[in-house]
């Protein structure tokens, strides 16, 4: 995508005057660049278009900007909409990276085959398809040429690509700029693992022994911070994290947030007490209507419960043990070794809850004989 722009250099100079901020990006991306990259390639388009999101968010996955666009990609809702990425209270499909990374590139094939010329594509990506094709139609009507660098298009929408051909230019060649930025390994840094349980982000990450920030950039798309769907949902989590994430889902607990009807008059702290959660916790979660720290009117909240291998059977973790499934065996089989149910076994290994299969090597907690 090569261009004959003085703002290239202008926007160069200005990334190389400001190292600081360009390695901020850099590493800002490390996460989805590999993802990027490969889409980029399944689809044959140009790789520049993988930092595009350095231009729009600064690969900043909770942006939104004045104009209500959202996510990493910088959708605003009605697009988000026309291209798939479902939003609602619970979740935001311009804030989930895969999908909608896969959606902008899905638009800028559209925009690419609406225009022929990949610069224009990106511009009407930046100001809308009716702004692009205005400009191309005076300069028509004038007899002037109808290339990217041609048109009469508004600030930003001119300065959009030559800031991107800044960027690829000071990425590719960082030392001639002096900005140390740490190679990308090339392999993929996050695995899609899909759960069909509700929690909150917190404990998501704790059992993928992540912190709650690492964990809440790779998963943006639950504004209340909070997992909540009747379908199978699909996780980010790092490649070297997902077995154990794996693990601890199947046998651990967390808190499932369930609605509680709570009563005007009746105190936030006294409710965050009788679920014993901290008031902030419950405050993340809710968007409470408090005077003086009482609801001014009945509302349905959130509230923690019991996790999963708590909340189908009064077991202690002393009577629960292990067992490895062997060829041959089924969870009928199972159930009959171990004298227990097959409501049992699905409600201790919420993976098999979900998928109703089990395979040969696979850990599925039991109780002991």
């Amino acid at each position: 995508m090569a261009m004959q722009n003085p703002l290239v250099a202008v926007h160069e100079s200005w990334f190389a005057a400001r190292p600081d901020n360009v390695r901020r990006m850099a590493e800002r991306s490390r996460p989805y660049l590999y993802h990027i990259v490969e889409e980029l390639h399944r689809r044959a388009m140009p790789m520049e278009i993988a930092l595009l999101p350095m231009v729009e968010s600064a690969f900043n996955p909770a942006a939104l900007s004045s104009a209500a666009a959202s996510g990493i990609w910088q959708f605003i809702p009605s697009t988000g909409r026309h291209y798939g990425l479902r939003q609602d209270t619970w979740y935001d499909g311009r804030r989930d990276f895969t999908a909608a990374t896969s959606a902008a590139l899905d638009y800028l094939g559209k925009l690419y085959l609406d225009f022929g010329d990949w610069q224009l594509a990106l511009a009407a990506y930046n100001c809308g398809e009716g702004c692009v094709t205005r400009a191309i139609q005076n300069n028509v009507q004038q007899g002037l040429p109808t290339d990217y660098a041609s048109l009469s298009l508004p600030n930003e929408t001119r300065h959009y690509v030559p800031k991107l051909l800044a960027l690829r230019t000071l990425i590719h060649a960082p030392e001639r700029y002096n900005v140390a930025i740490e190679p990308l390994p090339n392999q993929p840094y996050f695995s899609q693992v899909t759960v069909q349980a509700n929690m909150d982000l917190h404990s998501a990450a704790r059992l993928a022994n992540m912190s709650s920030d690492e964990f809440a950039a790779l998963n943006a798309a639950f504004p209340r911070k909070l997992i909540r769907s009747d379908t199978p949902v699909s996780l980010l989590v790092p490649v070297d994290k997902s077995d154990k994430f794996q693990r601890n889902l199947e046998t651990g607990n967390w808190d499932t947030w369930q609605p509680y009807t709570a009563q005007k008059g009746e105190r936030a702290a006294a409710i965050a007490r009788r679920f014993n959660v901290s008031l902030a916790r419950l405050e993340e979660h809710n968007q409470l209507d408090l005077k003086k720290g009482k609801l001014v009117r009945a509302q349905t909240i959130l509230v923690p419960v019991k996790g999963p291998a708590e909340a189908h059977n009064d077991l202690s973790a002393r009577t629960l043990t292990r067992h490895e499934v062997r060829r041959g065996d089924t969870l009928f089989s199972i159930a009959q070794r171990f004298d227990i149910s097959l409501a049992d076994i699905k409600a201790w290994n919420p993976a098999i809850r979900n998928s109703g299969m089990i395979r040969a090597g696979q850990t599925v907690v039991v109780r002991k004989p």
